[in-house]
């Protein structure tokens, strides 16, 4: 059994096997499973300290699994939550065909890669091929991963940030700009001119209430929405939401967290029948569903267990072949 900490997740990264067009892959391969009916998922639970509904974000232990059969593999995540400290993830990984132990993956770099690389696969799955302009709203530790994964699924020539803080935005700008040196990065001073006439947009922030408006937002264009998914909380408003074709990592999940849909379902905008379709499904090219030249695209992501099963199953070989992490 290999125990992977964070500091070897962030080590494995310059790897061929766990660099980013690997992640992107492990994760669109763990949710084909969900779409071919090969995997077993547990969603997320959440022992939560508040039930308190005037507490937004309330200070919880999450737990989650996922089993994918094809791959081999199953595991569990768990990991605290509205503590203001960074994500600790525990993911330990074990095969589906013998039980036998395989690893155990630990820190929050885990999740900045697992959660671009699920925009990654919703992008290149939703928004236009040609797809040149990126919008940004959100600059902090889970966003700066995002625009790599998207100019790897999308031609991107241009990446506009904006976020409140201009002095996080301008760092932000000046270390996305080393990583994308062939690609325009720009930093805006409202979350409007980053939308305005962008391809593809996401918003990866905490805030509680839609940090874009409707207005702002252009036929054809896709849009992921992946910062929170507490039921109170959302980025995006509702008339985007009734304007939109909506997708969502997972079905049951959204219906239990994700204020994006939970609000504007609970006003009577839209009923539950508005999700087009998860992503499982969606990969798997089961849905049924072509993208019309008008069509308004929505992803609604919180994470579930496949993509964290799927990225540490792909850390887990990476580290064998390289012999990286603790035997123990």
């Amino acid at each position: 059994m290999r125990y992977i900490t964070s500091q070897n997740v962030l080590s494995l990264r310059d790897i061929g096997g766990a660099d980013m067009a690997a992640h992107i892959a492990a994760v669109e391969a763990a949710y084909r499973e969900v779409g071919n009916g090969t995997a077993r998922v547990l969603n997320r639970q959440s022992l939560v300290e508040d039930l308190s509904p005037e507490v937004l974000r309330p200070r919880s232990f999450k737990i989650m699994g996922a089993m994918l059969l094809n791959a081999g593999y199953v595991g569990t995540v768990a990991y605290p939550a509205g503590y203001g400290r960074p994500l600790d993830f525990r993911i330990v990984l074990s095969s589906a065909e013998s039980g036998e132990p395989l690893a155990i993956v630990e820190g929050e770099a885990i999740t900045q890669w697992a959660t671009a690389s699920v925009t990654a696969v919703a992008t290149r799955a939703l928004s236009r091929p040609d797809s040149k302009v990126l919008g940004m709203i959100g600059t902090g530790r889970f966003a700066f991963d995002q625009p790599l994964a998207i100019a790897s699924v999308r031609p991107i020539e241009e990446v506009r940030c904006y976020s409140r803080d201009p002095a996080k935005r301008a760092d932000f700008v000046s270390r996305l700009s080393d990583q994308l040196p062939d690609i325009r990065v720009l930093a805006v001073d409202r979350s409007e001119l980053a939308a305005e006439g962008a391809d593809i947009l996401t918003t990866v922030t905490t805030a509680n209430h839609p940090v874009i408006s409707s207005e702002s937002l252009s036929d054809g264009m896709h849009v992921n929405a992946i910062g929170m998914h507490y039921p109170g909380t959302r980025e995006i408003d509702s008339d985007t939401m009734r304007r939109s074709r909506f997708f969502v990592d997972d079905v049951a999940q959204t219906f239990e967290e994700k204020g994006e849909f939970l609000i504007p379902l609970n006003e009577g905008i839209v009923d539950k029948g508005h999700i087009v379709s998860d992503l499982g499904t969606l990969v798997a090219d089961r849905s049924g569903w072509q993208r019309k030249g008008a069509d308004l695209t929505l992803f609604g992501s919180g994470g579930t267990a496949v993509e964290y099963i799927g990225v540490a199953a792909c850390l887990y070989l990476a580290a064998e072949a390289a012999g990286i992490g603790a035997s123990i």
